[in-house]
């Protein structure tokens, strides 16, 4: 018995047998030089494979490697704009190539990609290269959302000053025919399009540079993001971390206060939102200290050099109430 069953035993019989089921499109010896030669970062090499293709149709200067970069995406890949240049005067596709050049933090490609005139034929750009399935970013995710993401100033503020914008988020709840629409098609897309949203918005740099009053922006969107991560379930971490980063921000921002004039003007800076007719012995009200009791606002400060720049917080109930009770410090490290 134990020998005819050795004697049918196989090797090969619990194996897994695997095939390609995807095909790649076969590259000519041309396409292959094409490549290799932006690879190499042979300017000359490019020149020559570009001009002949223009004469002789020989080659697909739009070609992708095995691993589905064309041209362009390898030279901003490593981070030659002199073969980008090239390329683009050429009229190569642009495709993700923004996206691409924003993710690997190439300011130098972002800047050269905007500056850019797409051709009049940009429009017709061959459907693999613009399907969403081949497409590395999902629909939702523009320029300044993914800069943003990457809290990268000096790309952030390239494409500020083009005047982009950020979708506003709508409420969790919301019933308009887009949120609608959006939700009944995929839900848990629809709630991540709209943390890629937050995650923008949080964004220490993107803050910095578009907001007039950055302290207060950090109190109300760390607040928002707190409260999000309680109906949120799926993204409840990502939200309170969202949160917490807000709040590092306003501490940071508040921490680089290098004197008592300046410390005492962002504490009782009033936001438009919040302009009311006071009188003038109420000028100093702690207008800030108000808010972050408004937003719970509990990040550590170091209240010692707090209190010894402000003389007048030294009143020992107003320093408990306001400080200790809003941003968490300790009696300990204070002068009470």
């Amino acid at each position: 018995m134990k020998s005819s069953m050795s004697a049918t035993y196989s090797p090969y019989r619990d194996r897994i047998p695997l095939q390609i089921v995807r095909a790649e499109v076969e590259l000519s010896a041309e396409e292959r030089a094409y490549l290799t030669a932006v690879e190499k970062g042979d300017y000359a090499g490019v020149k020559h494979a570009l001009r002949e293709a223009e004469v002789y149709y020989n080659m697909d200067v739009n070609c992708l490697d095995p691993l589905g970069r064309s041209a362009l995406l390898i030279a901003i890949e490593n981070e030659n704009l002199e073969i980008m240049e090239l390329l683009l005067d050429h009229g190569i596709h642009t495709g993700d190539a923004l996206l691409y050049a924003i993710r690997k933090e190439v300011v130098g490609a972002v800047e050269l990609l905007l500056s850019h005139r797409r051709p009049s034929g940009e429009k017709q750009v061959p459907s693999l290269m613009m399907d969403s399935q081949f497409s590395e970013f999902t629909p939702d995710i523009t320029p300044i959302m993914l800069a943003a993401h990457t809290n990268n100033y000096e790309i952030i503020k390239l494409l500020v000053q083009r005047k982009v914008t950020i979708p506003r988020p709508h409420q969790i709840r919301c019933d308009c025919v887009e949120c609608v629409s959006s939700s009944e098609v995929d839900s848990l897309r629809h709630s991540r399009s709209r943390l890629n949203i937050y995650k923008a918005l949080a964004s220490p740099s993107l803050i910095a540079l578009s907001s007039e009053d950055p302290i207060l922006t950090a109190f109300r969107l760390g607040w928002e993001l707190k409260e999000l991560s309680k109906v949120e379930n799926e993204f409840r971490q990502e939200y309170e971390e969202l949160s917490q980063q807000c709040k590092r921000f306003a501490k940071d921002l508040l921490d680089q206060a290098r004197s008592s004039r300046e410390l005492e003007t962002i504490l009782n800076h009033r936001d438009n939102d919040q302009r009311e007719e006071l009188d003038p012995r109420q000028c100093h009200d702690l207008a800030k200290l108000k808010l972050a009791i408004k937003y719970h606002q509990k990040e550590k400060l170091d209240c010692s050099p707090l209190l010894r720049c402000l003389p007048a917080l030294q009143c020992a109930a107003v320093c408990y109430t306001l400080l200790g009770g809003v941003i968490g410090c300790s009696s300990g490290g204070a002068v009470l």
